[in-house]
């Protein structure tokens, strides 16, 4: 930026003083001349009046040397004195003098004095009086070569000035500008930091006494506001997800148990199942149905079935596995999937640990109780590869248990009655 500054200063101050360079030029050329044709003029006047009486005695040796005098200046050229009858008699060159001169034209008189401008040089007549009467006259020729001289001069003095004040006046300009500009390189610097970053956090430098501090207070001030509305969307974005999260718990999960309910249930035995078949593994379901339960809640009221409930599923919970996951699928029926079992062994193990997890002895109102469940099971592919009839081979496995005199476990087989009872899983 620094560069780009100085170049635009560079150029803009070069254009101001040649321009200025270029009228005090034609105002100089306007007043040498005008000065030159005076002096010309003066002279010829001057020569005009002083070779009066040596034109009149026709004394021309004093002629030639009032001429001589009059013409010992480098830039006059010629010098022409004529007689009453317009006629040259005496010339003066710059490369020496003529003495009644061939070749000169023939001029009328004039009676006042008058000056000509020609190419490169300046003509100047003046009138010669012998009281009132006009009896010659004096031409004399100017050449403007040393005006032009000068005015080159000038020019090439002017140039080398203006090149060297250009310059020092640009840097001069360009760190005057950059300094000014600095609370505004700084916000820029700061501004970038928090477009890449992300931080509203970030805060400019702040100079009171600087013209632009005002500026660097309000970029703050704007900071400020954008990272409490940052904050504000941060936060509003937060408690949606705290509560989309409570709501998909609410759901997925049982309020009471505080376990997967029966939607969750389905998602994830269908995954299951898609595992074990892909993988060629074993997986296994239990259903769990707690003996009498109705009869319990309707002795001992409804909140001590929910304590019941609730006891039953930390028991159960402490049992498995951590692979495995226990489901709330019913109001007195609990539901377990098993991945990766390896082997029936682990099954029936699982089963009966279930099982006597659940009589162990449980206080309810100063009453001691014991209470039982009936385990069915399935596993996955030995006994279905299928959802739908997966889990109704395993209520056919709950169905036998709670035959067989309930407080027990059943594995499914095709020995099984085939019949369940309605659960609608």
């Amino acid at each position: 930026m620094a560069k780009r500054i100085f170049r635009q200063n560079l150029i803009s101050i070069a254009l101001a003083l040649l321009l200025a360079l270029l009228l005090s030029l034609l105002l100089s050329i306007f007043l040498m001349q005008r000065s030159l044709r005076s002096e010309t003029l003066y002279k010829a006047d001057t020569l005009a009046s002083n070779v009066a009486d040596a034109l009149i005695a026709n004394d021309t040796r004093q002629l030639q040397s009032m001429l001589l005098n009059a013409t010992n200046t480098p830039d006059m050229q010629s010098a022409t004195v004529y007689d009453k009858n317009g006629l040259a008699i005496l010339a003066w060159t710059a490369q020496g003098q003529l003495i009644k001169p061939a070749g000169i034209d023939n001029a009328p008189l004039v009676r006042r004095h008058q000056t000509e401008y020609h190419a490169g040089h300046f003509v100047a007549i003046a009138p010669i009086f012998n009281g009132t009467t006009v009896i010659g006259q004096i031409q004399l020729l100017s050449s403007s070569s040393t005006l032009y001289q000068q005015v080159l001069l000038l020019l090439l003095f002017g140039l080398l000035s203006s090149a060297i004040l250009a310059v020092l006046s640009a840097y001069w300009l360009t760190q005057r500008q950059l300094q000014a500009m600095n609370p505004i390189l700084g916000l820029s610097v700061i501004a970038e930091k928090v477009a890449t970053l992300g931080d509203y956090s970030l805060r400019a430098p702040q100079d009171p006494e600087h013209e632009l501090g005002s500026l660097n207070m309000h970029f703050n001030l704007m900071l400020a506001r954008m990272e409490a509305w940052e904050n504000d969307m941060q936060s509003e974005a937060r408690e949606r997800r705290e509560a989309d999260s409570r709501l998909a718990v609410l759901n997925n999960h049982d309020s009471l148990t505080k376990l997967p309910n029966r939607h969750y249930f389905h998602r994830l035995l269908s995954n299951c199942l898609e595992d074990a078949v892909a993988n060629d593994e074993m997986s296994a379901l239990m259903f769990i149905d707690l003996d009498h339960f109705k009869r319990l809640s309707e002795s001992f009221g409804y909140d001590a079935g929910d304590l019941i409930l609730a006891t039953m599923a930390n028991r159960l919970c402490t049992v498995l596995r951590s692979t495995d996951t226990l489901c709330r699928v019913d109001g007195d029926e609990f539901a377990a999937i098993m991945p990766q079992v390896g082997s029936l062994d682990v099954v029936k193990n699982l089963a009966e640990r279930l099982v006597q997890a659940i009589n162990q002895p449980m206080t309810l109102r100063g009453q001691q109780l014991v209470i039982s469940a009936s385990v069915g099971i399935a596993c996955c592919p030995l006994h279905a590869k299928e959802q739908r009839l997966f889990l109704h081979n395993a209520d056919i496995a709950l169905k036998a248990a709670k035959t067989a005199g309930r407080n027990t476990w059943r594995l499914y087989s095709n020995d099984l009655p085939k019949t369940s009872h309605a659960v609608q899983l």
